[in-house]
Formats: structure tokens, C-alpha cells, sequence
């Protein structure tokens, strides 16, 4: 019997191999798992099916309605039920895979495990439960005070707790800093300006679960609460992303005029326009330092001074930010010149895209693949409203009626090794495209990255009020 909590995880990474390859990239993207499990509906397990089978399959001329099981793989290794936390990690570290699907000996499906979640668990569970002491505090606690047990605890938010550790609500230094403003005084309660119903779990949660949910929230903070609502970990954001390097600095392209969204843009460069109540640049930025990334340097040109008036150094945002005025438009590749040459592979995005694509997993492939260059790409359907008459000279040889074209569109997303610098002229208009075209006549390897997560160019104003709609219903 599937114990409730494992079997509310499992529903998450279950799919029917019958759902469609659209479904089931739907899925992955929300489930933040990398790999789902193919059941039948009596759970017997029928294959896995990882992000990498669905990018290679995106490369194919394949239609992405087409069952998901036709892609994925029918003998995954697997481990039988039950097995210990080390004896897991073993046989993922064997075989050198990142997931590992757990069955009785029907067959059925018991657990799903990550490699990532088995590496950190213990540190992760230390972490959280030690820290308790130091976060709890009292609802009545004045604000002066819970300053000063802020300020030891070093986690940015405070559980209030009630007698018997019962969750009350969770006090945040940006809850305190609103209070200063507002003229406050510090000798009032602090459940007086706390937020009394936090985002909070039940029961045990992995790491990669806990991640995902404070991402999705957009919160530094998890609670984790037993039946009862007695406070048993406190969770931080930054103890469960990577903080390490990821190895990889970023350029932001945000020099454009966005003549497009005139006139939205006459007074405020593109990348600042307002997405839900953010600038369109600092989801971005948030996105580069959720995924590890500490170093981001901004080409600017129109309007800079708005941009860096909102950002300065980059320190409030969690990066260091650099910045590179071009006095003339240099293009989406001519401004890297006016750049510090990085010392590894580092990631360029134009300041108008918004994407949920994984940095890690593109800078994986990226290295898989020894590319110099890495272009992120986006299937795209181009519906023909014709029949289309194909000819060898003046002979017809098919016939097509209304056919769809399945294209690969720039995504604006790239990664480079910094030798492709030296094919980028000084001072002079060079984009991407000529970059590109300039690496494959000289024979380098330049491979594509098809992104399959969330990905939209905000360049014209249907494509703007499509971004304040998908962060209205929470896809942004």
C-alpha cells in the first residue's frame, strides 16, 4: 500500500504512455523532476520518459500528439521495493542516472527517486530541524525584538509560534521593513504586521518538492508543519538552490529601442516595462539567480540610465551586476566586445524574452556536445492555408493540402565558449546570426537546445498583454 504522501508525489510524475508528447511536456515542466514515470492504470511500470528523450524527439519532424510512450525508454534500470537511501544512491551513481523508479514485485510503482534529492537529504534535514530554536519566536514579541532575533538567526523570517511550537504565522525582514516605513512603532506585537496564514507543508517533503513549491510562490521560506500544525523544519531557499557556481556568467541584451511597443517604449526602455508589478528584465534577473547564476553583465544603449537608476550594483536582486553602454547599436553579439572576457562558457539572453528553460541542464548539453556555440530553439507551426504543390522542374510530384510546417525559431537564448569572441568585429553592428554564420564557415560546432519549458518574446503588444496574462494565471 502506497503510504498518502508518497502517492500524492507519485501522481505528479505518473503518465499514461498513451497521453501525447505535448501532455506530457506540460507535465515535466510542472512537475521540476527532469524524467516521468510511464504507468499503466493499474501503476505497473511501463518506461521513463526524461526531458532529454523529449529534446531529442523536438529535433525529429515528429508531431507532438503522438503518444509519449513512442519516445521514452521501455527498460529503464529500476529498483525493487524496499530499499535504504544509500543503496539508492549506489545504484544511480552505478549506472550514472538521475532517476530511479522503485516496484514491488508485482511491478507496481512504490517511489520515484532523484539523485539530486538523495545527495542532500541528510544535510538538508539537519539544516531545517537545528535552526528551529533560533527562528521561533512568540507572537507577542514586540518588533524591536524580533529584529534582534533576526539579526542572530540570519534567516530572513521568523515562525511565530504559539505554546507547543503551533504555527501562528511567519514574520519576514520585508515585513518589518514595510512596518519601519509605514512609521510603526517597534514596541507593537509583531503578529500585528506578520503574515498569519504562510505557505506552509504537511508531512514530509524532498528537497526538489520544497524547491519547487518556493518557486513557484516565489518565497525564501517554508514552514513544514506535522498533522497537528506543530512547526517540525524550517526550510530556506537558499539551502535547498545551488548556490554554488554554476559555472556560467550571463549577458542580458537590453539595449533595444522596442520601436514595436510604441508608445510604451517612448519614455521607458523595453526591458523595464511592467510585467504583472516587476520590470519585464527583473523576472529575468531573478530567473539567472534561482538557477546559480551570480554574474550578470547588461548591454545598454536606449534609456540606460532607467535601468540602472531600478538595479544599481545588482546587490538588492541577489547578483553582481555589470554594466556596458554601447554609444551606437551594436546588435545582439557586437556589445559582448565591450565585455571582460569570461574565463568559462556564459550564457547571452535578449532583455525581451521570458523563458523557463533550466540553464543547468542547456549548459549540460551544451558541454555534452563540445559546442562552441549553444542556440536555444523553439519548435513552430506554420499552419499553410493552401494546398501546396510540390514540383522537380515542370513535373508535379505531391500534392499537400493545407499542410502545417513544424520550424525551429531562435529562441534568443545562447550559450558561448568565449574563444567565439575573437569572430566578433570591434565597434561594429554584429548580431547573433552573423556570429552563428560565421562559426559554421569556419567549421566550429555550433548545436541547437530546443526549449520545450515556457518561453515567450515580448516584442509586440499582443506578445506584451500575453505576459501579463500568463503572469496573472501564474505561468510567469
Amino acid at each position: 500500500m502506497i503510504e498518502a504522501k508518497v502517492r500524492q508525489h507519485l501522481e505528479k510524475v505518473v503518465i499514461s504512455p498513451s497521453a501525447s508528447i505535448n501532455e506530457a511536456i506540460s507535465q515535466l515542466d510542472k512537475a521540476g523532476t527532469g524524467a516521468l514515470v510511464l504507468c499503466g492504470t493499474d501503476w505497473k511500470l511501463w518506461g521513463l520518459l526524461t526531458d532529454g528523450d523529449i529534446r531529442r524527439a523536438l529535433l525529429k519532424p515528429l508531431n507532438l500528439e503522438q503518444p509519449c510512450g513512442t519516445i521514452a525508454n521501455r527498460n529503464p534500470i529500476f529498483a525493487p521495493f524496499p530499499l535504504s537511501a544509500a543503496e539508492a544512491l549506489h545504484l544511480l551513481n552505478q549506472h550514472d542516472i538521475d532517476h530511479l523508479p522503485v516496484i514491488d514485485d508485482r511491478g507496481e510503482l512504490q517511489d520515484f527517486l532523484l539523485r539530486r534529492d538523495l545527495i542532500t537529504e541528510d544535510e538538508f534535514a539537519i539544516k531545517a530541524n537545528d535552526r528551529l530554536d533560533s527562528v521561533i519566536i512568540n507572537p507577542s514579541t514586540s518588533i524591536a525584538e524580533a529584529i534582534a532575533r533576526l539579526n542572530e538567526a540570519g534567516t530572513g523570517a521568523l515562525a511565530l509560534c504559539s505554546g507547543m511550537r503551533m504555527l501562528e504565522g511567519l514574520l519576514t525582514d520585508g515585513d518589518i521593513r514595510r512596518a519601519i516605513l509605514q512609521g510603526i512603532s517597534l514596541e507593537t506585537a509583531c503578529e500585528k504586521i506578520a503574515s498569519r496564514k504562510p505557505v506552509c507543508v504537511c508531512g514530509s517533503v524532498a528537497p526538489s518538492e520544497a524547491l519547487h513549491l518556493m518557486n513557484q510562490q516565489d518565497i525564501n521560506h517554508l514552514p513544514v508543519v506535522d498533522a497537528d500544525g506543530r512547526i517540525v523544519q524550517f526550510l530556506l531557499r537558499r539551502d535547498l538552490a545551488n548556490e554554488q557556481s554554476l559555472g556560467l556568467s550571463a549577458v542580458v541584451m537590453a539595449g533595444g529601442f522596442g520601436k514595436r511597443l510604441l508608445p510604451l517604449t517612448e519614455q521607458i526602455p523595453k526591458p523595464m516595462l511592467p510585467v504583472g508589478n516587476r520590470p519585464l528584465l527583473e523576472l529575468t534577473i531573478q530567473q539567472l539567480r534561482r538557477s546559480g547564476i551570480r554574474e550578470v553583465n547588461l548591454t545598454t544603449h536606449y534609456l540606460p540610465e532607467n535601468i540602472i537608476s531600478h538595479f544599481g550594483d545588482g546587490a538588492a536582486f541577489g547578483v553582481t551586476l555589470n554594466y556596458a553602454k554601447e554609444d551606437h547599436p551594436l546588435g545582439t553579439a557586437g556589445g559582448l566586445k565591450l565585455l571582460k572576457r569570461a574565463n568559462g562558457p556564459f550564457l547571452v539572453i535578449n532583455g525581451d524574452i521570458l523563458t523557463g528553460v533550466s540553464f543547468q541542464e542547456m549548459l549540460d548539453y551544451h558541454r555534452k556536445h563540445g559546442a562552441e556555440l549553444t542556440v536555444g530553439v523553439r519548435k513552430y507551426e506554420v499552419k499553410v492555408p493552401f494546398g501546396v504543390v510540390e514540383c522537380n522542374d515542370v513535373r508535379v510530384t505531391q500534392l499537400q493540402e493545407k499542410p502545417t510546417l513544424n520550424l525551429f525559431v531562435n529562441a534568443g537564448v545562447y550559450l558561448l565558449q568565449p574563444s567565439v569572441c575573437d569572430y566578433i568585429p570591434d565597434g561594429q553592428r554584429f548580431d547573433m546570426t552573423d556570429l552563428i554564420q560565421k562559426l559554421l564557415e569556419a567549421g566550429r560546432p555550433v548545436v541547437s537546445f530546443p526549449i520545450m519549458e515556457y518561453w515567450l518574446d515580448v516584442g509586440r503588444p499582443e506578445d506584451y498583454l500575453k505576459a501579463q496574462e500568463d503572469v496573472r494565471n501564474g505561468k510567469i
